[in-house]
């Protein structure tokens, strides 16, 4: 199936000019920070970090290791459920998924498998098993085109759509295939990752809010994740990453900060945007890009999450929930005024925006 071509827009003229003289400079400054940051602590630098000698990990239990060509790139993926089954097209963060296989994970695969659900866990190119790329085989066109390849070759079509779940830098895909290729997406969720047009606003991944100009940069920004020093704030999570680790996942937010959505293209495809407390504003302006949203905010994503998805995907009518009363605080009311269409569902266990905002 191809895309839609009106959809993605490349950035050009004076935009892409001030954008590189933006990278130009702010990356410089990111890297005199750096620097006199290190020299400050007495930086050491990893020369090499103790690994150990052998790793391995077998489970069985999730599902069946596949690996496709698709465009001639290698992909890896975990299969799930009988094949006649509607497809869930899982995009998992990076640079590291193991949070998907925590015991709450693979209970929620076995509920859904247990429903007839045909579910592939996809590793991104760069990660895990799958085969990396410059950033220009990540860019946005290249990459959901692979994507929408994949799918149709794993069973799903415009007659058997599929729905997607994305998360962080797969989330970000998640928007790209949904606008592109929509009649290939039956609904989707997005886990803390804002609609690619709010780009400089609200970055797709945590761990480059205060550098993305930076991170256009070849070499130097992949080491530096490699040492935590982009990262310090994230209690350890990519302590043993190497920088190999890490040059996929940029490679995606690279070249994503080079193509826009047009400002007109909506989302015909139910939407579940989920964000912790700090994420209204983002996930109430990436709703106005959606005809069909449903917002959900949590306290703690990974607690709730796989109950709220498994509602979200196995109920056949819109989420079902006893929806708490949006405060009329001010900004109660600047949210509601700018998402007019946009349904945000708080559960039990969610905070008030009026709290989200304090």
């Amino acid at each position: 199936m191809s895309a839609k071509n009106d959809v993605l827009q490349v950035v050009s003229g004076w935009d892409a000019v001030e954008l590189v003289l933006k990278c130009l400079f702010l990356g410089m400054w990111q890297i005199l920070k750096i620097l006199v940051k290190n020299l400050w602590k007495g930086h050491r630098r990893k020369l090499s970090k103790n690994f150990p000698p052998v790793e391995m990990s077998v489970d069985a239990s999730v599902g069946t290791h596949c690996h496709i060509k698709i465009m001639g790139v290698k992909y890896h993926y975990v299969e799930t459920g009988p094949k006649s089954g509607q497809m869930i097209l899982i995009l998992c963060d990076a640079p590291e998924t193991t949070d998907l296989w925590a015991p709450n994970w693979s209970s929620m695969v076995q509920t859904l498998t247990d429903h007839g659900y045909h579910i592939i866990t996809l590793d991104l190119r760069g990660t895990g098993g799958s085969e990396g790329g410059s950033r220009r085989e990540l860019s946005p066109p290249r990459a959901v085109e692979e994507l929408s390849n994949l799918m149709e070759a794993l069973g799903a079509s415009p007659k058997k759509p599929a729905i997607v779940i994305g998360f962080g830098i797969g989330g970000m895909l998640t928007w790209y295939l949904a606008h592109c290729y929509g009649p290939m997406v039956s609904k989707f969720a997005v886990i803390e990752a804002p609609h690619p047009n709010l780009y400089w606003e609200f970055p797709p991944a945590k761990f480059c809010r205060e550098a993305l100009h930076f991170i256009q940069w070849p070499y130097f920004p992949e080491q530096w994740l490699a040492e935590g020093e982009l990262c310090e704030g994230e209690n350890g999570r990519w302590l043993n990453s190497r920088a190999r680790d890490w040059r996929g996942p940029l490679n995606y937010i690279r070249g994503a900060a080079w193509w826009r959505i047009s400002s007109e293209a909506r989302v015909d495809a139910a939407a579940l945007l989920i964000g912790e407390q700090h994420s209204a504003a983002m996930l109430v302006r990436s709703a106005a890009h959606c005809t069909r949203p449903a917002l959900r905010l949590l306290p703690h994503l990974h607690p709730a999450l796989p109950g709220l998805l498994l509602e979200f995907l196995i109920e056949k009518d819109t989420i079902k929930s006893n929806p708490e009363e949006v405060p009329k605080s001010l900004m109660g009311r600047v949210l509601g005024a700018v998402a007019e269409r946009a349904r945000l569902v708080l559960p039990p266990h969610a905070v008030h925006l009026s709290a989200v905002t304090s």
